[in-house]
């Protein structure tokens, strides 16, 4: 199996609890409103929507995929984190097994935060992720951050 990492960080003007609650604990019903082509929703297939739940997300007219299934592995409210399988869907394009995916909100003193989302792709066998899906799914994830932080800004 191969393994390819990218990480983003983004500073913010909003604190840290509110975009981990935004981005991470209400992103099913905040995201198709505030970016109503990004996904359509979310249902719950296992699990209370705590660690262990496994969801099927339904994505927007937006997207060139149609679906993905994740899997929480991990909240912690405290230190404002939070892990997540993309374990099958077509977005895993046939050859990643799955995409770990591992977001944090670090408080910074002006009151504000630096975010920071690491993904790792596993892929079958010597397959390896072209470097332009890469930049695409970093790309969609900035454009999901920046509208959910305008959104919170305004609201």
């Amino acid at each position: 199996m191969g393994v390819q990492k990218s990480e983003v960080v983004i500073t913010s003007s909003v604190p840290a609890a509110k975009l981990f609650k935004a981005l991470c604990l209400d992103i099913d019903t905040l995201l198709p409103q505030v970016l109503p082509g990004a996904i359509k929703g979310g249902e719950i297939l296992e699990g209370d929507g705590g660690v262990g739940t496994v969801k099927l997300v339904t994505l927007g007219d937006a997207s060139p995929y149609k679906t993905m299934k994740q899997k929480i592995d991990a909240i912690d409210k405290e230190a404002f984190t939070f892990s997540y399988s993309i374990i099958d869907g077509d977005i895993l394009l046939g050859y990643i097994d799955s995409i770990n995916n591992h977001l944090s909100f670090v408080p910074t003193a002006d009151g504000g935060c630096t975010a920071t989302s690491t993904a790792v792709f596993n892929t079958k066998g010597d397959a390896v992720v072209p470097e332009e899906n890469i930049k695409f799914a970093n790309d969609q994830n900035n454009l999901i951050f920046k509208a959910v932080e305008a959104y919170l800004l305004a609201n």
